[in-house]
């Protein structure tokens, strides 16, 4: 079989590899789309803190059971099923207090831009889900990013009536953001980022205002849209220092502030004190999701509740993944569906 394997910066190998036999408790799944996030671009840039090369790359899939390894019940072969990319154990510290994002003992879950992958037991176990007859396997794959997105609103509690704004709209976390902080009752949801395309799709998707941050201050224009005091709620989707800096001097005091996209390891964020402190701003970040941001992730799509469809850019062949990493640094593509089956000529 085909797998791509990540090597380093800018380093990817499409490999022949024997096809993998699932173990006890464990899962052989034929990958129909793998689907390109935010992180996989990050990986392939610079790096995983968490994971040295060389490793299978491609967590985001849709696929059909092959084979059940030892001990499986709940699935079968020819079941069509998606998966988050972690599980926690469910017995350490955190996961005894309801943290079971922050596990001692996450899996992690592999290898989605290739022919065949190996879903781990504990994955199979908690957070492996059946994909319904009326949802794509390419949609189905978004239920990692949403677990995470989820989790997020979980944290900062958007309230009916309240005004909102995302830096890095754009994005695919950011749209899926604004359409569950509109779901929360949000009565504004200010949309900013870089790329017209990618506005647009926040447009269609229910902003109430987009801006383009090449031509327009984010902070005054988020100010000019509030009566002067900032948003309720600001979230970061960008993932960089200046937008998790920008984002305290756009919310109101007494305000709150998700930073959902993560900055690189030793990156210090200078924040002003005076207006946290006596402003009385209240700051959120996130890692991952739990089991339960997992399921109700997976019951947003299966029950079409919020769009993900919007969100796929294009379909490439397997083969031109590399292509697909440059189209999203472009800012020319959201996610792109990557089709094992889909032939390169």
């Amino acid at each position: 079989m085909r797998s791509f394997v990540y090597l380093g910066p800018e380093q990817i190998e499409l490999r022949q590899v024997p096809v993998p036999r699932p173990g006890r408790g464990e899962l052989l799944v034929k990958v129909k789309a793998a689907v390109t996030c935010g992180t996989d671009l990050k990986t392939f840039r610079r790096g995983h803190p968490k994971f040295p090369p060389p490793f299978a790359f491609g967590h985001e899939f849709g696929g059909d059971v092959i084979e059940a390894g030892d001990g499986v019940e709940a699935f079968r072969p020819g079941m069509r099923v998606t998966a988050n990319v972690f599980a926690e154990c469910g017995q350490c510290f955190f996961c005894s207090r309801g943290q079971g994002n922050l596990c001692e003992n996450l899996i992690y879950n592999f290898g989605a831009f290739s022919d065949y992958m190996i879903v781990p037991e504990p994955i199979v176990r908690r957070t492996t889900f059946e994909i319904s007859p009326e949802i794509s396997y390419e949609e189905a794959a978004l239920v990692e990013p949403l677990t995470t997105v989820v989790h997020g609103q979980r944290r900062i509690g958007i309230q009916p009536g309240e005004r909102v704004a995302i830096l890095g709209a754009g994005g695919p976390v950011g749209l899926m953001h604004q359409q569950l902080a509109l779901r929360a009752g949000a009565a504004q949801v200010i949309a900013a980022g870089h790329s017209d395309m990618r506005l647009e799709i926040a447009r269609q998707l229910g902003a109430t205002t987009v801006i383009n941050t090449r031509s327009r201050d984010f902070i005054q224009a988020v100010r000019d849209l509030t009566d002067g005091h900032g948003a309720d709620v600001v979230i970061e989707c960008a993932g960089t220092k200046s937008a998790w800096e920008t984002s305290i001097e756009a919310v109101r005091k007494g305000g709150r502030v998700l930073w959902f996209g993560g900055l690189p390891g030793g990156t210090t964020v200078e924040v002003n004190a005076a207006r946290v402190h006596y402003g009385e701003i209240t700051l959120f970040n996130l890692h991952g999701g739990t089991t339960l941001d997992s399921k109700e992730a997976f019951d947003l799509i299966t029950n079409r509740v919020i769009q993900v469809r919007p969100l796929i850019s294009d379909r490439l062949p397997l083969e031109m993944l590399q292509e697909a990493f440059r189209l999203m640094a472009a800012g020319d593509a959201i996610k792109i569906a990557i089709l094992p089956e889909l032939s390169a000529e």
